[in-house]
């Protein structure tokens, strides 16, 4: 597998990651480049992209957004990861993937692009000071649902980052009557190109929808810009185009079910990605990040999208009286519950819906849990011969190379 180009610079970028192992954290001449690779792949977590040289893209499309946004996000990234280093309060697997920090990276950007709709407009010392208490706080809190939700093999995502960002927006809220932190930056009867009679009359844009739709991706980081987005889908889909896919499915189910939830008033939310960014992480991480995709897995992870855009409306309702984002708290509390769920059968429609037991990018995924599924389901029926045959075709050198070291021994 690693002689496959894709999957050596695309990606999980297993290049970068087989030239840092063996080099020294703590040497001077090594930590930047662990700093860098673990940083730039944190920035990429949040859209499940593992690969540094991707996740570059969505870095460059968040300083395209406003360059105090990105300060934020590096402030953010890059606190919880020196946080992380000295500490060490995650496996070394969980730190050189980005798992760990990936919080805090979340911290810096979602906050410096919310709390100046809430504070009229202006970025305060304040608001600085939070994004290094809580990127900080950052690492702590994920590693305590690590050792809690791992006993149950379920991640803890962006529940950290849920957490801390909405105290902080509780503990930073102006009173007495706090500025919408929603700007409406689409309006379908602003534009003179629509001439569907559904299109441009008030009721709903398809265009707009369209818009919301693409902008979904950037909404994952509270970017709500065609062009920022756009960049982004870029990183996503060259480490990835199975992971583009499922968030283009997701993004597109929950647009499209905010139409019938929404009042029309509120469509402009659709417009902005507001409804799609949940919908979009809900899909993917079931579909094919924490399941290797199967017929199975896209099943449960249209389920998992349907219930979290529910439950984003339900939350809707109570969060908007405090001017609170409901975040990702819809997406990552299904997902969890989701991703509990295990078959007690093996499935007839491929791979089963159990667990990736060594995460990597989805592609490699899917076609590893395929061939584990095959070699089963020849273990039962096959003979011996049988057996051999089938293991030499579809092996791949790595795992070709013990048993010829084995056969050369005995020679």
């Amino acid at each position: 597998m690693q002689r496959n180009p894709w999957n050596v610079y695309l990606g999980d970028c297993a290049i970068v990651d087989s030239y840092l192992r063996t080099r020294p954290v703590c040497n001077l001449r090594w930590f930047p480049l662990h700093f860098i690779n673990i940083f730039l792949r944190s920035v990429g977590q949040p859209c499940f992209v593992n690969n540094p040289l991707c996740a570059f893209f969505i870095l460059l499309a968040i300083f395209m957004l406003n360059w105090e946004v990105g300060l934020g996000c590096v402030l953010g990234g890059s606190v919880a990861t020196i946080t992380e280093l000295l500490l060490g309060l995650h496996p070394w697997d969980m730190v050189m993937n980005g798992a760990a920090p990936l919080n805090g990276v979340l911290v810096g950007t979602v906050i410096s692009i919310v709390f100046p709709g809430m504070n009229g407009g202006e970025r305060t010392a304040h608001m600085w000071i939070a994004i290094v208490i809580g990127s900080v706080a950052s690492v702590f809190f994920a590693s305590a649902f690590l050792n809690f939700l791992g006993k149950v093999n379920v991640p803890y995502m962006a529940l950290p980052f849920n957490i801390i960002a909405l105290c902080i927006f509780l503990t930073l809220k102006p009173a007495p009557e706090p500025i919408s932190i929603v700007a409406r930056t689409f309006n379908a009867r602003d534009c003179s190109c629509f001439s569907d009679p559904y299109c441009g009359d008030g009721r709903i844009s398809w265009c707009g929808v369209g818009r919301g739709i693409l902008v979904s991706m950037g909404q994952v980081y509270a970017c709500n810009s065609i062009v920022s987005s756009m960049l982004m889908n870029l990183g996503v889909l060259l480490s990835s185009p199975l992971l583009f896919t499922m968030n283009t499915i997701g993004a597109t189910i929950g647009c499209l079910m905010a139409i019938s939830i929404l009042p029309e008033e509120d469509y402009y939310q659709i417009y902005d990605g507001v409804w799609g960014y949940n919908a979009l992480l809900a899909m993917s991480s079931v579909a094919c990040v924490f399941f290797p995709f199967s017929p199975v897995s896209f099943v449960a992870g249209l389920v998992n999208t349907l219930a979290t855009v529910c439950i984003q409306a339900a939350l809707r309702i109570t969060m908007d009286k405090d001017q609170l984002p409901v975040l990702t708290v819809p997406m990552t509390l299904c997902t969890i519950v989701i991703l509990m769920a295990s078959q007690s059968r093996p499935s007839s429609c491929g791979t089963s819906l159990i667990r990736v037991q060594e995460m990597s990018y989805p592609e490699k995924q899917a076609i590893e849990a395929w061939r584990q599924a095959k070699r089963r389901a020849f273990s039962q029926e096959s003979t011996p011969e049988t057996k051999r045959n089938v293991f030499l075709q579809d092996s791949s050198p790595e795992e070709l190379e013990p048993a010829l070291e084995k056969i050369l021994d005995k020679i």
